[in-house]
């Protein structure tokens, strides 16, 4: 609750419950010229002012003085040179939503005060420093919405804070109080009137507004939205991005999304490592691009490894660190020193390196599973595993049926790789504690 001096002198009950309001009511009930009679000399007081972390907004505060005047501001620092001394109080009036802590050093000695009010006497002499840290302690959050989204806007709140943004915005936390946000202006569009809404403690306010006008259709970010809705979007490195070669009416644009969200994969960059907005599904994926993936996938740091990769083909590449980590590991695809980094990665390479990633127990290869996956075969075990575990599965004719073939050697391209990122996430790394997507 926030009491004005003027509160506190009309109000019995507080008198009776708070001596220090004692003071005040002796210090305005004497003649100012009793006051100045009763002492001479002077001091000096400093007052400081510092917002809650996160927040710019200062409280106002009220120092009543020995004479019966008194000095109300919200500055951040004040200083009285020549203060008479006497009995002070100071009274804090906090921002909405915030708590006042009140640090009282005099002479050097320090007193934490944890209420918004402090009294002190000032001698001859004396030097009195009062700092008040404001914390936040009655807050909600604050969302921003618009239809179409994109939109800037200007949302004011309560002690006359302002936060621009585009939308979407949203605030935590954010003290209790009246929020009110105005859309910037929108060419030949009307600017709709503002919304509000009051937050209250552990709550939510969201602000939406939506747009409609003929000039719709000609709005940057309504083309934006229109693009979102018919491409897979993902944020990469902080920013939104539209994959305008995922469309989303594919049958791989799910998975894509979740490679993308779980930062397993983040489409191609440019020259400058920019995110380009294009991911390739139909690209064959290299030796390379596997090792980076499964290290993503699995949360392998690959810098934990300081040495340059015995591949030569490897050596001063952007993936060397992820060749030398996969060499220090022992995974299979990678103990042959002399592969070629940049040829295509076959299904059967990326199965063994995703199950010795994830280390997966591999059954004992029977060679009965597929035609084309002799016992014998390089990685069989890995392969079986795999389909018995729904990881992959083996082709499908153009009716859907089993065709009895896996293809071991062929090339695996961007979207069956986010297809099988997407299985392998929620067959083997979901119930995980240490799986946190993001």
């Amino acid at each position: 609750m926030r009491h004005t001096v003027s509160s506190f002198l009309h109000s019995s009950m507080n008198l009776r419950r708070a001596p220090l309001f004692l003071a005040i009511l002796a210090l305005t009930v004497l003649p100012a010229h009793s006051l100045r009679a009763q002492s001479e000399g002077s001091g000096i007081i400093r007052m400081e002012q510092r917002p809650a972390q996160g927040f710019s907004v200062l409280g106002n505060w009220v120092m009543l003085k020995p004479d019966g005047t008194r000095t109300t501001t919200n500055t951040p620092t004040h200083t009285y040179e020549t203060a008479p001394v006497g009995m002070y109080l100071l009274n804090i009036l906090p921002p909405s939503g915030m708590s006042a802590t009140i640090t009282l050093t005099m002479d050097g000695e320090t007193t934490i005060i944890d209420k918004p009010q402090a009294s002190f006497q000032l001698s001859d002499g004396s030097e009195v420093s009062l700092l008040v840290e404001y914390s936040l302690f009655l807050s909600g959050k604050v969302s921003v919405d618009s239809t179409p989204q994109g939109l800037p806007y200007t949302l004011s709140g309560p002690d006359e804070a302002i936060y621009t943004g585009v939308t979407p915005g949203f605030y935590d936390p954010m003290p209790v109080g009246l929020y009110s946000v105005t859309l910037d202006p929108l060419g030949t569009c009307n600017t709709p009137p503002p919304q509000s809404g009051r937050l209250i403690k552990d709550s939510r306010v969201v602000l939406s507004v939506q747009i409609s006008c003929d000039a719709l259709p000609d709005l940057p970010q309504q083309q934006t939205a229109d693009r979102k809705y018919r491409f897979v979007t993902a944020t990469i490195d902080g920013k939104e991005i539209i994959f305008e070669d995922v469309s989303n009416d594919t049958w791989f644009a799910s998975h894509v999304r979740k490679a993308l969200d779980a930062k397993v994969m983040s489409g191609y960059r440019k020259a400058d490592g920019s995110i380009s907005g294009r991911f390739g599904p139909s690209d064959p994926v290299t030796i390379a691009e596997l090792a980076k993936i499964v290290h993503r996938l699995a949360h392998i740091d690959e810098t934990h490894v300081h040495d340059e990769p015995e591949n030569n083909g490897a050596k001063g590449a952007w993936f060397a660190p992820f060749f030398a980590s996969a060499e220090q590991l022992d995974w299979q695809v990678f103990l042959n020193r002399s592969i070629n980094p940049l040829r295509p990665a076959t299904r059967a390479e990326v199965v063994a390196t995703f199950l010795q990633a994830l280390n997966v127990k591999r059954d004992w290869p029977t060679g009965q599973m597929f035609t084309d996956v002799s016992r014998t075969l390089p990685y069989a075990d890995c392969v079986e595993t795999a389909a018995t575990g729904k990881l992959v599965g083996g082709y499908l004719d153009d009716k859907g049926k089993p065709t009895g073939k896996f293809g071991p050697t062929d090339s695996i391209n961007r979207a069956e790789m986010a297809k099988m990122i997407s299985a392998a996430m929620e067959i083997y790394l979901e119930n995980s504690p240490s799986f946190q997507p993001e």
